[in-house]
């Protein structure tokens, strides 16, 4: 059945069995390139039906990713325009599907390279809906989405979590106050807005315009040829003698060039350079930290551990903290 006419007949009868997950399957993937037309498709059936089974759920996160994530150019790089896309279509009905479309928006920012800042708000801003439509209450499940979203490696902050990120905890927090949420959320939040005003930045991947032309140098035989490195050290041997020294200088000479650098490098270093990292709070962050967490004028215990483990993680901080803290402290 061609693919117009089983996802018709799937959303008519409101149901995805495991039998037209595989053929979707087959169909999607058979010319091994998702299309535009079978992204939507895939929508119109999950937005058209009311049962589906599990396996609907990793096959419809895994088709938009792959499409979104490895199959534009440069591999790895999600613009402006692909956000803008798959924000508006997610939103396009008005409802909040936490299995595919969220876990849709997570799992990309945690494949991408990079992606842009507004995709992760987009991530939080469901996740919020998904805490207020669930009685207010934070679970664990929407705890550990929330890490996954702001630790993923191209979210706005990737080693570190973001300003904007930080407000998104407290106006949830805030929103929350008195619910009976998970107690991993308390540590969660403290976690969190502690990293945002203490933690190092995070690895940055080069520039889609730079990763494109990796790609393209990569994707050129003549790049790789032996004329260039035979213009500045001599031209192939002719004995089987010297072939040896000759290859593994011009090993050692490719691995030296720029374009064969390595992202993975660069990231470790970084990564590892950060996570020993803990700079004190300054002026600015004080003056913000004391701004948003007398901002509705109530404290809660959740504002409280997270000064407790400031005064621990940071006790060089700038003054202006020291009111607040005696102030929570009292």
């Amino acid at each position: 059945m061609a693919l117009p006419d089983l996802c018709a007949a799937i959303v008519a009868r409101g149901e995805v069995t495991t039998d037209e997950v595989l053929a979707l399957r087959r169909e999607v993937f058979g010319e091994i390139t998702v299309t535009a037309e079978e992204v939507e498709a895939l929508f119109t059936i999950d937005e058209g039906t009311e049962r589906r089974v599990k396996e609907w759920r990793e096959f419809f996160v895994e088709a938009l990713t792959d499409w979104l994530v490895r199959q534009q150019a440069p591999v790895g790089y999600v613009t402006e325009a692909q956000a803008d896309w798959l924000i508006a279509r997610i939103g396009r009905d008005g409802r909040i599907r936490n299995g595919t479309e969220l876990e849709t928006v997570v799992r990309v920012l945690e494949l991408a390279d990079a992606a842009p800042d507004s995709l992760s708000a987009f991530g939080l801003s469901l996740v919020t809906r998904a805490v207020v439509e669930n009685d207010g209450v934070i679970t664990a499940d929407e705890v550990e989405r929330m890490r996954r979203l702001m630790f993923a490696p191209s979210g706005p902050g990737r080693l570190a979590i973001s300003r904007v990120e930080a407000e998104a905890l407290f106006a949830l927090n805030d929103a929350t106050r008195g619910a009976a949420n998970d107690p991993v959320w308390t540590d969660f939040f403290k976690r969190a807005v502690a990293n945002a005003v203490t933690a190092a930045a995070g690895w940055a991947p080069v520039g889609r315009e730079e990763a494109l032309r990796r790609e393209r140098w990569l994707a050129d035989p003549k790049a790789w040829s032996f004329g260039e490195y035979e213009r500045d050290h001599g031209p192939l041997p002719t004995t089987l003698g010297r072939m040896g020294d000759w290859l593994s200088g011009y090993l050692a000479w490719g691995l030296k060039q720029p374009e064969a650098e390595t992202l993975i490098e660069d990231h470790w270093e970084v990564k590892a350079r950060a996570a020993t990292t803990a700079a004190p709070v300054d002026r600015e962050e004080a003056l913000w930290l004391v701004d948003r967490i007398g901002r509705d004028g109530a404290f809660d215990d959740n504002e409280r551990a997270l000064i407790a483990f400031l005064k621990e993680l940071a006790p060089e901080s700038d003054s202006m903290l020291t009111p607040l803290i005696d102030r929570l402290a009292a």
